[in-house]
Parts: structure tokens; sequence; C-alpha cells
């Protein structure tokens, strides 16, 4: 029989006495308080109850401001709950210019909430896609002296430094999965969860002071909190080390290839390289090269779709590199022997396709 933390015995209360110590870690880690977490199935039910209530409530408390701020870096998960409820309430959703190194453009924001009467800004920390480091900290600056609220989805951005507390951002989100955790788990980390007037969305039992009905699911939560806990004992070395994993991919691809990097190298997610190679069509290699590699045309969410996306045209990737771009990452358990099956693979494959190689 399954055990219900929930439940009024002791095996329900063993079972809410470990989920406490797991909330008491994240708290710690994330440097928020204990009531500020809540968890979900996903980062993509987080980003949705952030938006979904999380803007409801800033209408009531500001009722003047109709303007919501994103930009096409975002995930779906955010993209679409926005053009709902903004449809939904008759607010403005506005996107913010990014630059051609593929962040958020703050001269462009500094602008817009000159234009307009902001209520919302949601910002990805890192890009899912070419893999870009957001400027959040000023952002968040930004949005706190102009009295905006601040969604921050961190999905991504499991090598970045994650203080809620000094971030000073209204409501984070965090995906298991993303940080070698276990599928089906997410957090919302927000300090408006105890407001009387914010909404849950999913109704029923009470669970988690009701703002989230739900057994809830004690292994994942366990799950999302020990990686969790070992990312942020590895993630200065780890971080080094799959940059030099990743640098080494780039150099091998560009001894042999014309390519081009989509985004700031400087300023991304230490295992995302996602790039061009002149005269390749990237969904055919992709194709051809399975089962040996496995890369993306992009965000997972997306599959083959190639339609051509408003991030590309945002940071000036014209269709035709487009067309000749996908995304490949290294990550805790590459190697550099792996990183060379790669190479020798593509190279095979672009020698048959008469590719624009160097020798």
């Amino acid at each position: 029989m399954a055990r219900n933390p929930h439940s009024n015995h002791i095996f329900g209360y063993e079972k809410q006495n470990v989920i406490d110590e797991c909330i008491e870690k994240l708290s710690e880690i994330y440097n928020c308080l204990d009531e500020d977490i809540l968890f979900t199935s996903s980062a993509t039910e987080a980003n949705n109850l952030a938006i979904f209530s999380g803007i409801k409530l800033a209408r009531h408390e500001n009722p003047l401001a109709d303007t919501v701020l994103t930009s096409f870096l975002e995930h779906k998960s955010v993209l679409a709950p926005l053009k709902v409820i903004t449809q939904q309430l008759g607010l403005n959703l506005v996107f913010l210019k990014l630059t051609q190194e593929g962040r958020i453009d703050v001269e462009d924001l500094n602008k817009k909430i000159e234009e307009y009467n902001v209520l919302w800004i949601s910002a990805c920390m890192t890009n899912g896609e070419i893999g870009t480091n957001q400027p959040i900290q000023q952002l968040a600056q930004i949005c706190s002296e102009n009295g905006i609220v601040i969604h921050v989805d961190a999905s991504q951005a499991g090598y970045c430094d994650i203080d809620f507390d000094e971030l000073s951002i209204d409501y984070l989100t965090i995906s298991g999965h993303k940080i070698y955790g276990p599928t089906g788990i997410g957090l919302l980390i927000s300090k408006h969860l105890q407001d009387n007037e914010f909404e849950p969305m999913i109704y029923g039992g009470g669970q988690q002071n009701g703002l989230r009905s739900g057994t809830l699911a004690t292994p994942l939560i366990v799950g999302l909190t020990k990686a969790v806990e070992i990312l942020q004992e590895v993630k200065e070395s780890e971080t080094q080390q799959l940059a030099e994993l990743r640098s080494y991919l780039l150099r091998q691809l560009q001894a042999k290839f014309e390519v081009k990097v989509q985004g700031s190298l400087m300023n991304r997610h230490p295992g995302n390289l996602h790039v061009s190679i002149q005269g390749i069509d990237s969904l055919k290699l992709l194709n051809n090269l399975q089962p040996h590699i496995a890369f993306s045309l992009g965000s997972a969410c997306n599959g083959l779709n190639r339609d051509y996306p408003s991030l590309m045209k945002e940071i000036g990737v014209d269709k035709d590199e487009f067309e000749s771009s996908f995304r490949i990452t290294v990550g805790r358990m590459t190697t550099k022997e792996e990183i060379d099956f790669a190479i020798q693979k593509i190279s095979e494959f672009l020698k048959l396709e008469h590719s624009a190689l160097r020798f």
C-alpha cells in the first residue's frame, strides 16, 4: 500500500518529515523562506501557475498597469500562457528587443518602461536553445525601481548562481530533469504564495497550504533535492569542465567545417553550443546520424518543427543559416572520446553530401 505523506498516521508523518527536510535544504540553497517553495509536476506547470495567478495578483495590486513584457528567448510554457492571460485580461503583450549576442537589450527595456505602463516581465535566466545567460540581476533591479513584477524561468540555469533573496525577483521556476534530477518534478519559488489573493490552478485536497492540491510525490521531491545538492557541490568545477569540453568540441568543428556560433560564448550555459555549418541541411544531418549522436535542431519541445523562429530573426540569423543550424551539448557524462566520435560521424556524412569542407 502506498504511503501518503498527508495521511494522519505514522507512515504519513514519516513521509511528511522527509518532505519537510527537503524543503529546508532547498530553501537554504536557493536562499528563500520555506513557505516560498511550492512543488509542481514540472517547470511548465510552475510557469503557468506563476503567470496565470501571478499576473492576476499583480493586476489586483496595480490596476492601472496594462502591459506585459517578454522576449522570444522564452520557452513555450511561458509564451503560450502569456498570450492567453493577456488576451483574457485585455493587456498588451510586448516583446523586448534582443542583442546580436542573444541577450535581452536592457536599453530597449528602459525605453519600453518609459513608453508603456508595465505590470509584469517574464525573462528566462538561461535560454534553452542558444544557451545565452540573461542579465537577470540588472533586470530585477530595474523592475524593483519601477514597481514591476518579474518572473524568471531558471529551468536551464543550473550553472548560474541562483540566490532568490539577493536577486529580489518575484517568481522563480526550476525543473528537476534539467539538473540530472527526475522527470515529473519542478519548483515555483515566490514571496507572493502567502498572499490571500494568490489563486491556485489545481483544486482538491488542499495540499501545500491549498496552493496546489494533489498528493506530493515524495520520491521525486527527494530526487530533485538530491540533484540540487549535488549540483551545488560540483557547480564550480563542473562549469569549468563543461566549458573546456565545449571549447574542444567547437575547435574540432572549426578545424573541419565553416562554423558560426549563435549567441554569446561568454554569457552562456557551459555545456551549450548552437552552431550553423555552412552548406548543410541540419534536419538531414540529424536524421542520418541517428542513433549514433543525440543532438537537436533547437528546444526539445519544438520537435522537428522547422518554422523560421522569431528568436533567430531577432538575433540576425537568416533563414538559410537557420536551416543549417543545430544545438549540440556536452554534459556531466560526456568524454573527449565521444566528441571525437561525433566529429568523425559528422565528417563522414558531410563527405558523402559533398559539403564545403576545408580538406
